[in-house]
């Protein structure tokens, strides 16, 4: 798998009476993502109170990330979300200059993980 050049974090604020229906949508959005080219993964995680959600979505690059916004199942997510909200989503999108792998994903000791890079503590 490659390394993403971009991680897009969404906060979305759903009406709490439409939950199923936001649920819906925002799985269907995933599941196309996860089938695009350039796309290294795209979940759909709950958030702390009913209605919340982020979406955590990694890319392989800002090409790949802007064909994904003229894909079929984005245009619709675009149609369907606004009544669903309780609020503007908040999207932020990272741009990383370099990723770094732990040796171990699942350490004993998470303080004594070594990195490829050599950095000693996580």
């Amino acid at each position: 798998m490659s390394d993403p050049e971009l991680i897009l974090v969404a906060e979305v604020h759903g009406r709490a009476a439409l939950i199923a229906e936001l649920r819906a949508a925002l799985g269907a959005l995933a599941d196309g993502a996860n089938g695009e080219p350039g796309c290294i993964g795209f979940r759909v995680l709950s958030g702390d109170d009913p209605g919340e959600f982020v979406l955590l979505a990694s890319w392989t690059s800002e090409g790949a990330l802007r064909t994904h916004y003229t894909t079929a199942h984005y245009r619709r997510y675009r149609e369907q979300i606004d009544p669903l909200l309780a609020r503007p989503s908040d999207v932020v999108v990272h741009h990383l200059a370099a990723t770094v792998h732990a040796l171990d994903a699942q350490p004993a000791r998470p303080r004594e993980a070594r990195m490829k890079t050599g950095i000693a503590d996580i």
